[in-house]
């Protein structure tokens, strides 16, 4: 269970995992009854505390950049906040599993399935290059299918807004490394 109890307008109900930057929680908006993935950061959890008002800012930009989005294929982000030294984004709830549990658990998608994940994967892609957001870090832990074979594309946390400045550094490369590509 989660330390905290709530988080902004948002009670907490469970942790669901964590990540790169921090901890996804459960949570539910009581204003309108509506279960919420909540991803959080720690402040003092920053490897590197010189770095801190990047990170921040880079959490803020994730959140900016997938709230500009609407699209089926597309994790929904409601809401983004502070509260003491924590950030956190509320998003939508996908109950479901991402394409990296789904691998290790099965192996290989069926060739009806790889396509199905493909073409909603490659729709979302489309959608939010039209609007301006590149992701920047496509990899199967970052696509989650609900129980219905949706295809969600989550974690906006490298995405650059094509009009904004780069907050990434010369000679610094974001992504991950395995699932990018050589050039």
């Amino acid at each position: 269970m989660s330390e905290y109890n709530t988080l902004g307008r948002y009670e907490i109900i469970s942790e669901l995992g964590h990540g790169g930057m921090g901890t996804v929680l459960l949570g539910r908006d009581p204003r309108i009854d509506r279960k919420v993935a909540l991803k959080v950061i720690q402040h003092k959890n920053f490897a590197d505390p010189d770095h801190e008002e990047e990170t921040i800012k880079r959490f803020h930009q994730e959140a900016k950049a997938a709230g500009k989005l609407s699209h089926p294929n597309i994790v929904t982000v409601f809401d983004v906040g502070d509260e003491n030294d924590v950030s956190y984004i509320a998003m939508e709830y996908v109950q479901g599993r991402d394409l990296s549990e789904i691998i290790k658990e099965r192996g290989r998608l069926s060739f009806q399935e790889a396509t199905s994940v493909i073409v909603q994967v490659a729709m979302a892609l489309s959608y939010s290059h039209d609007h301006g957001i590149i992701h920047r870090d496509i990899k199967p832990g970052n696509i989650m299918i609900d129980k219905d074979g949706v295809v969600k594309i989550t974690d906006f946390g490298l995405a650059r807004l094509q009009e904004a400045e780069s907050i990434t550094k010369a000679g610094h490369t974001v992504g991950s490394p395995l699932y990018m590509s050589p050039e």
